[in-house]
């Protein structure tokens, strides 16, 4: 009987496939453990990044304690992880530990959370629980030159031809996420404190940077996004335009636009200019000077537009509702304007020129506020082309021209 039993070989299909099943399954077990396994440790590490990054920036606020620091890196921490680990707050399978550094210069973040594999726990007991950490230092004190606030698309920051960007002591940004968020062609280049990409960086061979840029940067907060615009009043003048001679001009709306040409000389009494429904214009050979001034862009056609055989000296208010901000644009206005400076002679532009909606495009030959103690550039997006070499001095004590708050606080970026 038994001899007549292990000569039978009926069912042998169905005993092999059963005995070539385990090892299949266990193979596709440790392969989707392997994927969720790795899937879960990044969004760890992104969420031990965020955390760590976020809770670091409280450590610069005069009433932030111990207490709360903590429970804002446990915030960050779930809400990062709510939707991809299904974590709520009170899940007890995530451990967040939070320690600040004693000079309050650094915080590390380090997570512990006891996923449970399929098959993983069995073959290794070093899977479980998966441990990550991060940590954020405060480096010192940041100012601010320039930032493309342009979020989604490329050339947020864009050089070209002979163009240089010199930014020495402050940081050059751009915020959107685009892999070409900076482009420098040719033999354009940026030589600031830091150079960081929210997206990427891509440069021609000839193109150059001191330091390299950094990419993939937390984006920045528009620092001026509270800034109240100054009120916009009736209009006192009216497609106001000079040809020629020496005028004196005062503070007002000037509705339809304001056009200096030919070979008129302009002086502006300090004070804030509001510039409604048209274009801030400067052509041919004028010459357009003054201290103390403010320009406010209001509506949907007001711009700016500086050409290349003109003068331009402008310095911002020292006080008031433009103190500080040398060009704010109408944060209101619906189309997206293209603001243009060509002048070979704009050597001082001291104070913040400010457009949140619209393109800066700068194109001249010569330089453009080197004389200026300091300028700053805030716009939805930046061009430099043609052989300008733009200066974005930060010596603020060497002028009474306020900084506007924001422009200047404190680096934070992560070690590790």
């Amino acid at each position: 009987m038994f001899r007549r039993f292990f000569r039978d070989k009926g069912g042998n299909v169905a005993l092999s496939t059963a005995v070539m099943a385990l090892p299949i399954l266990t193979g596709a077990g440790i392969a989707v453990d392997y994927t969720l396994l790795t899937r879960a440790e990044s969004a760890l590490q992104s969420a031990a990044d965020s955390a760590a990054l976020a809770s670091a920036k409280e450590l610069t606020l005069s009433n932030a304690n111990d207490a709360s620091i903590k429970q804002i890196s446990s915030s960050y921490v779930t809400a990062n992880l709510r939707t991809t680990l299904n974590v709520d707050g009170v899940n007890n399978a995530l451990n967040v530990d939070t320690t600040i550094e004693q000079s309050k210069s650094g915080i590390t973040v380090e997570l512990e959370y006891n996923w449970r594999p399929f098959l993983l726990h069995h073959i290794s007991n070093n899977v479980l629980p998966i441990r990550v950490s991060a940590t954020a230092n405060l480096a010192g004190t940041r100012k601010i030159c320039m930032i493309g606030l342009e979020e989604q698309k490329n050339k947020t920051i864009h050089l070209t031809k002979r163009a240089k960007l010199e930014a020495q002591e402050c940081g050059v940004y751009a915020n959107s996420i685009d892999k070409q968020a900076i482009r420098v062609d040719d033999d354009a280049s940026i030589i600031s404190g830091i150079t960081c990409s929210a997206g990427g960086v891509k440069s021609a061979k000839q193109a150059s940077f001191a330091p390299q840029p950094v990419t993939d940067c937390p984006t920045v907060a528009d620092p001026l996004l509270s800034r109240q615009p100054p009120p916009v009043g009736g209009c006192d003048y009216s497609k106001f335009e000079v040809k020629s001679g020496f005028h004196t001009l005062y503070p007002g709306t000037y509705c339809d636009g304001l056009k200096v040409r030919g070979t008129a000389e302009v002086t502006l009494r300090p004070g804030i200019y509001v510039i409604n429904g048209s274009k801030l214009e400067v052509t041919d050979n004028a010459i357009f000077k003054g201290s103390n001034v403010g320009f406010y862009l209001a509506g949907d056609k007001a711009k700016l537009l500086f050409k290349k055989k003109t003068t331009i000296d402008l310095t911002a208010p020292k006080s008031g509702p433009m103190a500080g901000m040398l060009i704010f644009e109408d944060r209101a206005a619906s189309k997206v304007e293209k603001h243009q400076i060509t002048s070979d002679n704009a050597r001082v532009l001291l104070g913040t020129i400010y457009l949140p909606n619209g393109t800066l495009k700068i194109d001249s030959e010569g330089p453009i506020a080197d004389q200026a103690a300091y300028t700053a550039i805030i716009a939805r997006a930046i061009e430099l082309a043609e052989g300008p070499t733009l200066y974005l001095n930060s010596d603020y004590d060497a002028t009474d021209v306020p900084v506007p708050e924001g422009l200047v606080g404190t680096e934070v970026y992560l070690a590790k």
